[in-house]
């Protein structure tokens, strides 16, 4: 019995959800959300994993990264037949690009499997996906009249985040300027309290300190400033700092937010701009980076609560990349007990908590909803250049590194001159198996035709070699030396995908879920099924 078969068969059998809320949280591990101490801010996400039925982790794809983990959590399917390897992965066909040339996984142009979403529009089920992974461009793979895809990741952006300092204000009198943002110009005034931007007043506030009990998401930002070119967008503020001589002004970004139908323009109107990641940028202390992550988190929260109300689906899919960057920021320092980072790692988790519970508000008693993610977390404090190697190998003409395995130059590619693919490979991992420092670094190797059921390695997109490295290793090919310096540990993935701390997070709560029910380790793949049982349609549909 497979494992969705012994899922079903935990499951009691109920009439199909009103609603499925489908939640992904980016790097939210099996192993960290079950074990970190940190993750008692999480409480809502405790309390809905006690109350439904938790899975012993699931398997993200090989490697264990985003774009390609999602795509197995959307269509069921790992990359061998998604065509969704990796995040940045070679493009297709082989025939017409050479084994450098590359392409985002986020992105749907070489999707090969149509995601959830489509399945269940096609069944009746009207559907919302928002900022899901593959769900842009808009082509007919990845649309239905019956869905609507939200994509602001994918799509243009016109200006990142900005940090304004007095030094970049072109003055037009001694207490009026302007400065540029991307594109776009904006002009203000010096006030007593602050600025004023158009019509938005910025008032100076020191930064927060942390986030506690009834103090909302982000509240000495500005009021959003509604753009309308190069594309409706909506920006903010936040004064850091301001004296005499000198200010610190943050910008938040301005992003489109892509709709496959319906107005993008309401959207904003209804419910603010859409931002997609806070900013870790040198200029900004972590407390007022973290501000960035609470504004982020409260846009990210307001628009999915707004499109849920406005187009009430049965399928509503949510995406959240906050663990994540939590993770990679903070997760190497906080393994060697680092206080400062753990108090951030906390702060971020609160952040969290306040979208976790808006989330969970959405849901009735007869919905079910379902939290999961793509891949874990791993501490890291030492490299690898896995490029150097192989060139000091000479292999670099033939063999180049990508996320956690090695693509061959063969003759399928574009230019390609790898005849003996199994003696190359050979090479390769002789190669790297050799790198010591003083113990091995690379711990295991992967071929999609020994390990492809595995791991669903395989297919055009995939790479000819897969590796694992020691704990605490992690591949930074931008140096020239095999083991570069690493500033300060932090967190990272993209490991074998059954490691322990690789394994993401599933857990469901609803009519069709036994309260206390511990499932088997699944996979990814499983997850796309699962929806369809609790939607009561087909998965697949037949061709």
């Amino acid at each position: 019995m497979n494992n969705f078969l012994l899922l079903a068969s935990l499951a009691v059998a109920a009439a199909p959800a009103q609603t499925v809320f489908v939640y992904s949280l980016d790097a939210l591990g099996h192993q960290f959300f079950t074990q970190a101490p940190a993750t008692k801010h999480l409480r809502t996400l405790h309390r809905l994993a006690a109350k439904g039925a938790i899975a012993e982790g699931i398997q993200p794809a090989f490697p264990s990264t985003t774009a390609n983990s999602h795509a197995a959590l959307w269509t069921g399917a790992y990359g061998d037949r998604s065509n969704i390897a990796a995040n940045s992965q070679p493009l297709l066909p082989r025939a017409e690009h050479t084994f450098r040339e590359r392409g985002s996984g986020y992105r749907a142009d070489q999707l090969a499997m149509e995601p959830i979403w489509v399945t269940a529009a096609r069944q009746g089920v009207t559907a919302v996906a928002y900022q899901a992974p593959q769900a842009f461009p808009f082509l007919p793979l990845n649309t239905h009249p019956q869905a609507i895809s939200v994509n602001g990741y994918q799509s243009r952006q016109a200006a990142s985040h900005t940090i304004i300092r007095r030094k970049d204000l072109i003055f037009d009198s001694p207490t009026s300027f302007h400065f540029q943002h991307g594109p776009i110009r904006l002009s203000g005034s010096l006030t007593r309290k602050g600025l004023r931007i158009g019509e938005i007043d910025v008032p100076y506030a020191p930064a927060e300190t942390g986030l506690r009990s009834g103090r909302p998401l982000a509240r000495r930002f500005s009021q959003g400033m509604l753009l309308s070119e190069p594309f409706a967008a909506m920006i903010y503020f936040r004064l850091f700092a301001y004296s005499s001589t000198d200010l610190l002004l943050y910008v938040s970004p301005v992003q489109e937010l892509a709709m496959s139908q319906g107005s993008a323009s309401e959207a904003i109107a209804g419910a603010g701009g859409f931002i997609g990641n806070s900013f870790q940028g040198s200029s900004l202390t972590e407390p007022q980076s973290l501000e960035t992550m609470e504004l982020q988190v409260r846009q990210n929260a307001r628009q999915t609560a707004w499109l849920y109300r406005k187009y009430r689906p049965r399928l509503m899919i949510g995406y959240l990349p906050s663990v994540d960057e939590l993770g990679h920021r903070y997760l190497g320092l906080t393994a060697r007990g680092d206080a400062d980072a753990k108090r951030w790692m906390a702060w971020g988790l609160e952040i969290v908590e306040r979208w976790s519970r808006e989330m969970a508000a959405l849901a009735g008693p007869a919905d079910h909803l379902v939290i999961t993610a793509d891949h874990g977390m791993a501490p890291v404090d030492q490299l690898v250049n896995v490029n150097e190697i192989l060139r000091r190998a000479g292999l670099a003409d033939v063999a180049v590194h990508v996320y956690n395995s090695v693509l061959l130059n063969d003759v399928s590619w574009k230019g390609g001159v790898v005849t003996d693919r199994v003696a190359m490979r050979e090479r390769v991992k002789a190669a790297l198996a050799q790198v010591r420092n003083p113990e091995p670094v690379f711990t295991g190797f992967y071929t999609p035709e020994e390990h492809g059921a595995q791991y669903g390695i395989g297919g055009p997109a995939a790479s000819d070699i897969y590796f694992d490295l020691s704990p605490g290793y992690s591949v930074q090919d931008t140096a020239g030396e095999i083991f570069p310096a690493l500033a300060k540990p932090r967190g990272n993935h993209g490991f074998r995908p059954d490691r322990e701390d690789m394994l993401a997070t599933l857990f469901a709560v609803g009519p069709q879920v036994k309260r206390g029910t511990r499932w088997p380790r699944m996979k990814s793949i499983d997850v796309a099924p699962m929806v369809a049982r609790f939607l009561g349609i087909q998965f697949p549909l037949p061709k």
